[in-house]
């Protein structure tokens, strides 16, 4: 019959298979998640007593591989996140991020060592564990890596800043940056746990308990918070980013610069779609026909740019595109606008297509558009006197 203790870990076995489920959801839904993650560091001092009791069950295993599933993907982020620390060590915050980073991955290994142990070995590696926490500083590396989210004063700028102005504002380097420091963080909060228990009791692990789940709430709601305002500034940091490439290849092939633009646009904000419309001039006699107003555009989400004096881009988004009804606009085009300027179009069409962005361009100016908009809520067609794009906003 199994013990009370093997019961609580049994217990507990669902809801950390829910907290499991979350981080293969992958970093967009696990960096904005808040709570949810304590079931995980909450089994540690009751499977760390089984262990050193020599009780083995399915669910002890369970629970020592899901700390290792765990470790697994913070190695992996690392990896992959090695630009980042180039930049945290080129602000000199090194000295303590990394430090902390080593301290809380040595800490979490000599706990799992424990718990691999053979039954002979076990007493002698839950010394090495107690005594290798306090030498790395114990509970301080937690309280470090606590401060440099919610900028605190004593790491110096806060860490998720520092990633964000370094990245440019890049909404998917951002999540998974702060799925590293939850997993570096359930981590440190296992083996810390795990200490209290052995050193201190329950009623002091139970207390730690409280208080890490407090405190990773408020890093969680500090990360979603930094996410949001990411996701939020992303016109103003799309303008941004336009204008650098832009200035990169000011040299290069029109047709070659859009689509590398249109490339770098679905990659960094892939919750959105682009659409690029690039304007050049066809020669003298064609730009006097055109006129000064041989484009007009009605709608909100879309910028601007001039590369020269002869070339216009104009690129529009959407984060949650509808389908174009094209039928409507083909009629409109070839009966009531079809003699239309660029403005008397546009201004017939808002009328029939509320919500949506329109751009037409006179016939007189070199025009073509690249597009990651599914094809049915996208239009773009040549018309008698204009070019027309119309995407929903």
């Amino acid at each position: 019959m199994s013990s009370p203790l093997e019961r609580v870990v049994a217990q507990k076995k669902e809801a950390i298979e829910a907290v499991m489920e979350m981080f293969e959801k992958g970093a967009e839904v696990l960096a904005s998640a808040v709570g949810g993650l304590s079931p995980l560091f909450e089994a540690a001092a009751p499977v760390l007593k089984l262990v050193l009791n020599n009780v083995e069950s399915k669910e002890v295993t369970y629970v020592k591989d899901q700390f290792l599933v765990v470790r697994s993907k913070l190695d992996v982020l690392s990896c992959q996140l090695q630009d980042i620390d180039s930049e945290i060590r080129r602000r000199r915050l090194d000295t303590q991020f990394f430090s902390v980073e080593e301290n809380l991955r040595n800490q979490f290994r000599k706990y799992i060592d424990i718990l691999e142990a053979k039954p002979e070995y076990k007493e002698v590696k839950k010394r090495l564990s107690l005594d290798h926490f306090f030498i790395t500083g114990g509970e301080k590396n937690l309280c470090v890596l606590y401060d440099a989210v919610m900028g605190n004063s004593t790491f110096g700028e806060p860490i998720l800043e520092v990633v964000e102005q370094y990245e440019a504002r890049n909404r998917r380097v951002l999540e998974d940056f702060c799925v590293r420091l939850k997993e570096l963080l359930c981590l440190g909060i296992i083996a810390l746990l795990g200490y209290c228990f052995l050193t201190q009791g329950e009623e002091a692990e139970q207390e730690k308990i409280q208080e890490w789940s407090t405190k990773i709430q408020e890093i969680e709601t500090k990360m979603k918070e930094t996410i949001e305002k990411c996701v939020q500034s992303f016109p103003e940091q799309a303008e941004l980013d336009i204008k650098r490439l832009l200035k990169e290849k000011e040299e290069a092939n029109l047709q070659e610069t859009a689509r590398e633009l249109l490339d770098f646009l679905t990659k960094k904000f892939d919750w959105v779609c682009w659409s690029i419309r690039v304007i050049s001039n066809m020669g003298k006699i064609s730009n006097l026909r055109a006129g000064q107003n041989f484009q007009c555009v009605s709608g909100q989400k879309y910028l601007e740019v001039s590369q020269g004096n002869d070339t216009h881009l104009v690129v529009s988004y959407c984060s949650d595109p509808q389908p174009v009804p094209n039928e409507s606009i083909k009629q409109m085009m070839e009966g009531p606008a079809r003699k239309g300027d660029a403005k008397a179009v546009v201004e017939m069409l808002e009328n029939q297509l509320a919500g949506f962005l329109i751009h037409a361009v006179s016939r007189h100016k070199e025009s073509f558009t690249l597009s990651s908009f599914p094809e049915e809520c996208h239009y773009w067609e040549k018309h008698k006197n204009v070019n027309v794009c119309v995407h929903s906003e």
